[in-house]
C-alpha cells in the first residue's frame, strides 16, 4: 500500500462535515481548512464560528473564512501550500473554477445522495419530503456544473420509516466519512474510475418559506414527509386565527391517522378529533394527520395535546387559514 499522506485542503462548514474532517485529519496530511464567515446567530446577534472551524482550531490546523472567494491574497496563499486534493463536504458555496483547479489531482465533493438524483443544496430534506426509502453518498470529482463531476465511489443509505432530517442527516454524516476516505484512499493508490452519472436526473433545490408552509389539500402522507423533512429546522409550518389575528404553528411531529373518521361538510385542515393525551387529528385531501408536536412563535416546543388545552380549540377549528 502507498504509505504517503495526500496533502489535502479541506473546503467544509456545518456539524455535517466534521466526521469527514476528522477522517482526514487522521488519515492524511491536512494543510488548511476553507470555512463560510462567522455568522450572527440567537436574539443578540453574536457571532458564532462554524463547527469546521473550531475542530479545526482546536487541532492546529490555519483556517481562512474568505468574503470573497477570489481574492487574490487568498488564492496565492491557497496555491503556495501545494494540495494534492480540495475536499469539499457541505461548504455552503459554489467555489469558482479558479479554486477548484488548484489541487495538484483534482478537487472532489461529498454529496449526500446517489447522483444524479438529488442534485443541488438541500438532497437529505428533499429524499425525506419525496417518501424515498433510499438515499446514500456520493463522492464526485468536482466540475463547474453543480453536482455533474463523474464519480469515484457511491453508497446507499436506507431510510427509515422515523427518520427525520435530524436523525437521517447525522446517519448520512457518519457513513459519508467513512466513504470519503475510502475514495482518498483509491485515489493515493490511483485505483479508481471516474464513471460518468447515469439515470434519471432529479433536484434538491433550496427550502422556502413557500416550501415550508403546509398545504392541507394534499394527502396526510406528503404532509408527513414534509415534517420529516423539515425537522428540526426549518420546520413545517401552518397558519390559524388567534383573536381573530393571523399566526403561525410549527409542526415538529406528525403521524398519518389510519382510522376512518366522519370528515362530513368539513375541509381539508379541519381539526375533526382532539385525540386525549396525544394531540389533534386534522383532515387532509387523502386520509387525517395526528398533530403530536407544536412550536408557538417565540415558544418551546410543547405537545400537540397541550397546546389544545392552553387555547381552548375544539373540534372544527380550521387550520391554514
Amino acid at each position: 500500500m502507498n504509505k504517503r499522506k495526500l496533502s489535502i485542503v479541506f473546503a467544509g462548514t456545518p456539524e455535517f462535515a466534521c466526521p469527514s474532517l476528522k477522517k482526514v485529519l487522521d488519515n492524511e496530511k491536512l494543510v488548511a481548512i476553507i470555512t463560510q464567515p462567522d455568522r450572527p446567530a440567537g436574539r443578540g446577534k453574536k457571532l458564532f464560528p462554524p463547527a469546521v472551524k473550531l475542530m479545526g482550531e482546536k487541532k492546529g490546523i490555519p483556517v481562512y473564512q474568505p468574503k470573497n472567494l477570489e481574492n487574490p491574497a487568498f488564492l496565492k496563499k491557497i496555491s503556495s501550500l501545494q494540495p494534492d486534493l480540495l475536499v469539499i463536504v457541505a461548504f455552503g458555496r459554489i467555489l469558482p473554477k479558479i479554486v477548484l483547479d488548484i489541487p495538484r489531482v483534482f478537487s472532489i465533493n461529498l454529496h449526500p445522495s446517489l447522483l444524479p438524483k438529488y442534485r443541488g443544496p438541500a438532497p437529505i430534506r428533499w429524499v425525506l419530503i419525496k417518501g424515498e426509502e433510499q438515499t446514500g453518498i456520493t463522492i464526485q470529482r468536482v466540475r463547474e456544473t453543480i453536482d455533474t463531476g463523474e464519480i469515484i465511489l457511491q453508497s446507499k443509505v436506507f431510510i427509515n420509516l422515523k427518520d427525520t432530517y435530524g436523525t437521517l442527516s447525522k446517519r448520512l454524516s457518519q457513513q459519508g466519512a467513512e466513504i470519503l476516505i475510502e475514495a482518498i484512499h483509491l485515489i493515493k493508490e490511483n485505483n479508481f474510475k471516474l464513471k460518468p452519472q447515469k439515470g434519471k436526473i432529479s433536484f434538491a433545490p433550496k427550502i422556502t418559506s413557500d416550501t415550508s408552509k403546509i398545504n392541507w389539500k394534499t394527502s396526510a402522507q406528503e404532509i408527513h414527509n414534509l415534517v420529516r423533512g423539515l425537522n428540526p429546522s426549518p420546520r413545517a409550518f401552518t397558519t390559524f386565527l388567534k383573536k381573530e389575528s393571523p399566526s403561525t404553528i410549527k409542526i415538529w411531529k406528525t403521524s398519518v391517522w389510519k382510522e376512518t373518521l366522519n370528515r362530513k361538510k368539513t375541509f381539508p385542515g379541519t381539526i375533526i378529533k382532539i385525540q386525549k393525551e396525544k394531540g389533534f387529528i386534522v383532515q387532509t385531501e387523502k386520509e387525517n394527520l395526528l398533530i403530536e408536536e407544536i412550536q408557538l412563535p417565540g415558544k418551546t416546543k410543547i405537545s400537540a395535546y397541550d397546546f389544545i388545552k392552553g387555547y381552548h380549540i375544539k373540534k372544527g377549528f380550521l387550520l391554514g387559514v
